[in-house]
Parts: C-alpha cells; sequence; structure tokens
C-alpha cells in the first residue's frame, strides 16, 4: 500500500474507532461504578476519565508501528468493553 493510504487507515482507526473505545469505556466504567455511587456521579466520572483515555488512544495510535495491533485491538477492545457494560447493566 502507499504512504498515504496506510495514513488515511491510521487516522480512521484513532479518531473514530478511539471515539468508539472510549464510549465502550466509559459505558463499562459508569456501569462498574453504578453500584457503588449513584448512577449520575459514576457517568459524570466516567466521561471525565474518557477524555484522558481518547487522547491516550490518540497518543498511542499515533505511535504504534504495526498498523495490524491497531486493527484489532480498537475494534476488539470497543466491541468487549460494550458487551461488558451490556452484561453489568442488566
Amino acid at each position: 500500500m502507499r504512504a498515504a493510504s496506510l495514513l488515511a487507515l491510521r487516522i480512521l482507526l484513532a479518531v473514530p474507532g478511539g471515539y468508539a473505545l472510549t464510549a465502550g469505556c466509559v459505558a463499562l466504567a459508569t456501569a462498574a461504578l453504578a453500584g457503588v455511587m449513584p448512577r449520575s456521579e459514576a457517568f459524570a466520572l466516567s466521561a471525565m476519565l474518557g477524555f484522558l483515555l481518547y487522547l491516550a488512544i490518540l497518543v498511542w495510535a499515533s505511535a504504534e508501528p504495526r498498523l495490524l495491533r491497531l486493527a484489532v485491538v480498537i475494534p476488539a477492545g470497543a466491541w468487549g468493553c460494550f458487551a461488558l457494560a451490556g452484561r453489568l447493566g442488566d
């Protein structure tokens, strides 16, 4: 593949994929924390930590030398977080 195509794929994985992974982690953290604190406070705390997580994912995605690792970890992590959050929310 050309370098421009690889860069476009990396950006596509990092920005919307990182957002999906962050949203899944926020949902999971909210579901996990809802048992020990009020649900609104659990969501507020999870959302604030989500900003830091999204930044960390963007930095990692730009520094990771292997594109295949990004293509596997980001979608699988998002799917796993949403699946676990759904199980905890029941």
